[in-house]
């Protein structure tokens, strides 16, 4: 890292510490401390009207972010909650967005800002590939990175890979059926990893999801659901009672992924119903509609169309292509 990144991820770091400390006294002033804080090393004009609009949010008494973060600091490992903002806050959305955008200046294609990896098939060889890959894009300005494993084991390995890049945020995106007690511990004391349930069904969550809630609040992990809605179920989902029992299980955030055959006024309801959760008068989860608000997101830092989904076993198999039309007419 450059020794001007280096110094202020240090000086965030300090303060972030401070901040999280005084807020089991005084959350109030301290969020409005961590506010100056982002205002104070933000550049973008975006950047600061997002955060003059949040001063504004949290001026008023009613909002539901102080009951949120009390929350946070009391169930969740203050060292996760503070490696989570400051790797997501200042290294993705400032830091490596400045710099997505001065490539964006010298080459025709944007890079996107957030890389998803789907493991279909797990090996070394695959979070060996996906270490190379991380590698490349945090030098480029990607700090922001979601796996999805296909079996249990693969948690621990992600843990290890999220490990092995201290800056970059890493979000795993699990089924009740892949975490363990023994996973939950690993993901609890991996700290910049945030986990994402999916749930299903017009209720919040079977006994199931409820049980994989307990571990992560029991092994202090920062963790919220997901859950993919259309027509059929938004009336179920999209209600104050079921982001209630999401708060009630520990979820701090929530994601809601429109399917293939959602309309666009369903789509449009879904945002409309995202926005008020997190408003002003809304409840104490950061609720997200996934495609609108990531594009809101990457229109703000223009970079590409804000992510992109990479399968690590195709690209595992185009590396040894291009390896094998490298070598092999040497020996023609």
């Amino acid at each position: 890292m450059e020794l001007q990144h280096r110094l202020v991820r240090q000086a965030i770091d300090i303060a972030i510490s401070k901040a999280i400390d005084d807020m089991k006294s005084d959350a109030k002033r301290s969020l409005r401390n961590l506010i100056d804080l982002g205002l104070f090393f933000s550049k973008g004009e975006n950047q600061i009207n997002f955060l003059n609009t949040a001063k504004e949010v949290i001026s008023n008494p009613t909002n539901p972010y102080h009951s949120l973060i009390a929350r946070m600091v009391a169930d969740i490992n203050n060292e996760t909650i503070k490696k989570a903002g400051l790797n997501f806050g200042y290294s993705s959305l400032i830091y490596g967005a400045n710099k997505l955008r001065k490539r964006r200046e010298v080459f025709a294609d944007p890079l996107p800002w957030l890389l998803i990896f789907n493991v279909y098939e797990s090996s070394s060889e695959t979070f060996d590939l996906m270490k190379k890959i991380i590698a490349v894009g945090r030098k480029s300005g990607i700090y922001s990175y979601i796996v999805c494993p296909n079996k249990p084991q693969d948690v621990e390995a992600v843990c290890e890979v999220a490990q092995s890049f201290d800056d970059c945020l890493f979000v795993m995106s699990l089924s009740s059926e892949q975490i363990s007690e023994h996973s939950a511990e690993i993901v609890g004391n991996t700290i910049n990893m945030i986990v994402s349930v999916k749930v299903s069904g017009s209720e919040f969550c079977n006994k199931k999801d409820e049980n994989t809630f307990h571990m992560l609040k029991k092994n202090h992990c920062l963790f919220g659901f997901q859950i993919s809605y259309n027509d059929s179920n938004i009336e179920q989902v999209a209600v104050a009672e079921y982001i209630d029992s999401a708060v009630n299980c520990g979820n701090t955030f929530g994601v809601f992924i429109a399917d293939e055959v959602a309309s666009e006024k369903c789509q449009a309801a879904m945002y409309k119903f995202a926005c008020e959760v997190r408003g002003v008068n809304g409840q104490a989860l950061i609720a997200i509609e996934w495609i609108q608000d990531m594009q809101y997101v990457s229109e703000r830092i223009l970079s590409g169309d804000g992510y992109m989904q990479m399968d690590l076993a195709e690209a595992a198999c185009n590396k040894y292509k291009e390896a094998r039309d490298t070598v092999l007419p040497i020996f023609l």
